[in-house]
């Protein structure tokens, strides 16, 4: 768990921060296993294997991101 954050473990929980366009923040593992983030913004699509989050303040951009190497959370 990162602390401060709600971890998005199901497809459920990931889908209700789709539904209700709640920012989230996405984790990556460093080379020393220390999390770090790595973007925010609205998830708008998602598949078992993957979630594509939109950030409007880094030029408009959605990046697909693999739910095998990161994580997602919601501030609470």
């Amino acid at each position: 768990m990162i602390y401060g954050t709600k971890l998005l473990d199901t497809d459920t929980e990931i889908f209700a921060a789709a539904l209700t366009k709640t920012p989230v923040f996405v984790w990556s593992l460093d080379q020393l296993g220390v999390y770090y983030q790595v973007n925010t913004g609205i998830i708008t699509k998602y598949t078992n294997d993957h979630v594509q989050v939109y950030n409007e303040n880094n030029t408009s951009v959605s990046t697909w991101y693999s739910r095998e190497t990161s994580e997602f959370s919601i501030a609470f």
